[in-house]
């Protein structure tokens, strides 16, 4: 008499696009498209088709970085143009985009927000916005006074206070008056032709009416002998002046990549120091010191990632394989310089090839082999690789513009967007590696929206496209076509890999999830046939009132329903189910599929 097995697939995980289809575990499944687990409604019991995409707004000719300043407010950087968007997230008319800024440069841009005041890095310039107005960071940049306590008619000598700022060249020095001579000499020489200022025991004084400058000496001379302060000891005499150090400025405006961090902006990216890391004063993006920079390692290897963790700032580099690629940066107390942030080298040496986050306190970057962990119990202890992504490696890594990856977090789970694909890491699926953990994946293709960047605000998913659209991920079709999604399983021998198999023919349900307008469609393929062959359908329509269609209707009200399916198949060494959906508006959901086949004689070839 022949053995009946029967195999229920239930309990889904995610893809293995690693293994061949016959020695997937059957959890997971060798082939699946634009489906996931929507933890809000089902608490990750059911695979079912991903929302889908919807266009609100056509901005520009390519959507380089999206903003949310507030409710109702978003900054568009698109092509070389920067926009407010002023009715957000309702479609925009002319009456409600206005252009900020036209010399933009036409890469990913950088935001960050300090004091409520966004910031913007993009390889070509600095700027600043405040709710209202878009400039130059520049234009209101913290003028340092770099010098104190100077005596009148000496050359040198007072006490440095504060350094040059990179942002803009002005800067101011204080004397203290002698009432005897009228000749001031300020820290610098060859200053610029910018006009000097003077505050005499509080009285303002002018240039060329008041005193006179030599600029080559930088010598300030006055008209009159200021008299001493009031108070001895004090400084009375204020000079503010212009001193341009070339290419000061463009270390900023050059940078690709900032990152706010201990109430500072941090910069990177700049190819002219590419392993160096800049930083801002404290709370003040305005005030950038030539001194407040560190070098990461070898010059000609360069960062290519920033982030946050464990009030540690991790900076990845590009592979080099004479040096460690990873660098760290605490936030130290020293009694001279105050906040300082010395480098520290790791011992990991696989290079960062396309950026890195931290996803729910899980240290990443994406190296060329894909996607890398970094675990440690202590800072002082030798970090350890973990790799994160063998099940979709295959897939991810071999993607054109792998290396332009956008990584960012969104319901829990990580999203990698590359080429149009997105690859889903799920958070609450982990399961054991050699060396640590791994993630389960999805995989989905929104290639058809041609997007550029994707952005997370208040659990919303945007989409920022090539061609100047913005989309918002929702719905059950992509802007008005339908969504293939599809959940195959494993090629499955049931156990028995040198006997035949016949299916029985009453042996089939699957237990698919209600969902409005919804519809799921099964089909199978066995080790005789090189296609799925299609099966059985049916709609999986729920009682409810949104978006309902009365042609495909029924008034179920629990969130499951069953699918008995009747599959005719003799002597097969294999068989894998498909439960899929490619109608519009008709998505599908399943928790669970069993078949039962009799197990027969050997396989003879």
């Amino acid at each position: 008499m022949a053995t009946g097995i029967k195999r229920t697939y239930t309990n889904f995980t995610g893809v293995d696009f690693m293994n061949e289809p016959s020695l997937v575990n059957i959890t997971r499944s060798p082939d699946a498209l634009n489906v996931w687990k929507d933890y809000k409604k089902t608490k990750g019991t059911c695979i079912e088709t991903r929302p889908g995409y919807r266009k609100i707004a056509q901005i520009g000719d390519k959507i380089n970085g999206i903003y949310i300043y507030n409710q109702t407010k978003a900054i568009i950087h698109s092509g070389t143009k920067l926009y407010e968007w002023n009715n957000f997230p309702n479609e925009p008319d002319e009456n409600n985009i206005k252009e900020l800024y036209l010399d933009m440069n036409n890469i990913k841009s950088s935001f960050n927000i300090v004091k409520q005041k966004l910031y913007i890095n993009d390889g070509k310039n600095y700027l600043v916005y405040d709710g209202i107005e878009l400039k130059e960071v520049k234009e209101g940049a913290f003028i340092p006074r770099t010098t104190i306590s100077r005596k009148a008619g000496k050359i040198g000598g007072g006490e440095i206070l504060q350094d040059v700022n990179l942002l803009q060249p002005k800067r101011i020095n204080s004397f203290i008056a002698d009432g005897e001579n009228k000749e001031f000499y300020i820290d610098a020489q060859n200053i610029d032709d910018t006009e000097v200022t003077a505050i005499v025991n509080d009285v303002n004084k002018k240039e060329n009416i008041d005193f006179i400058v030599d600029r080559m000496q930088g010598k300030i001379t006055f008209n009159e002998i200021p008299t001493k302060p009031d108070l001895d000891g004090t400084d009375n005499v204020f000079i503010t002046f212009a001193r341009t150090v070339e290419g000061y400025e463009d270390r900023i405006k050059k940078c690709t990549k900032s990152l706010l961090f201990d109430n500072r902006l941090f910069y990177t990216g700049n190819p002219d120091y590419p392993n160096t890391l800049f930083h801002s004063e404290l709370n003040n993006p305005s005030y950038i010191s030539d001194l407040s920079y560190y070098e990461d390692g070898a010059s000609n290897s360069k960062i290519t990632g920033l982030t946050i963790g464990n009030n540690i700032l991790w900076v990845f580099k590009d592979s080099n394989q004479n040096s460690a690629n990873i660098f760290y940066h605490e936030p130290k107390l020293d009694e001279k310089y105050g906040e300082i942030y010395p480098s520290k080298q790791g011992n990991i040496s696989v290079g960062c090839y396309a950026g890195s986050i931290n996803f729910q306190d899980d240290i990443l970057f994406l190296s060329k082999n894909g996607l890398e962990g970094i675990t440690t119990e202590e800072i002082n202890n030798r970090q350890v690789i973990a790799h994160r992504s063998t099940m979709i490696d295959s897939k991810m890594i071999n993607q054109d513009e792998y290396q332009n990856a956008v990584m960012i977090e969104w319901n829990e789970y990580l999203l990698i967007l590359i080429n149009g694909k997105i690859f889903l890491a799920d958070s609450r699926q982990k399961y054991a590696s050699i060396t640590n953990y791994e993630y389960e994946w999805f995989y989905w293709d929104i290639s058809k929206c041609n997007p550029n960047i994707i952005k997370e605000y208040n659990n919303n998913l945007y989409i920022g496209a090539k061609d100047g659209s913005i989309f918002i991920v929702e719905g059950t079709n992509d802007n008005g076509e339908p969504i293939y999604s599809y959940w195959t399983t494993p090629m499955d021998n049931f156990g028995y890999d040198n006997q035949l198999k016949t299916t029985n023919k009453r042996g089939g349900i699957a237990k698919i999830k209600t969902i409005p307008n919804g519809n799921i469609k099964i089909a199978r393929k066995t080790d005789k046939s090189e296609e799925y062959k299609y099966t059985v359908e049916k709609p999986t329509t729920g009682f409810s009132f949104n978006d309902i269609n009365f042609t495909n209707f029924s008034f179920i009200t629990t969130d499951k329903s069953y699918l008995v399916y009747k599959i005719k198949e003799k002597k097969i060494n294999e068989l894998s189910l498909k439960f899929y959906s490619d109608e519009m508006d008709k998505p599908f959901g399943i928790f669970s599929s069993t078949i039962e086949v009799f197990v027969g004689g050997y396989t003879k070839k």
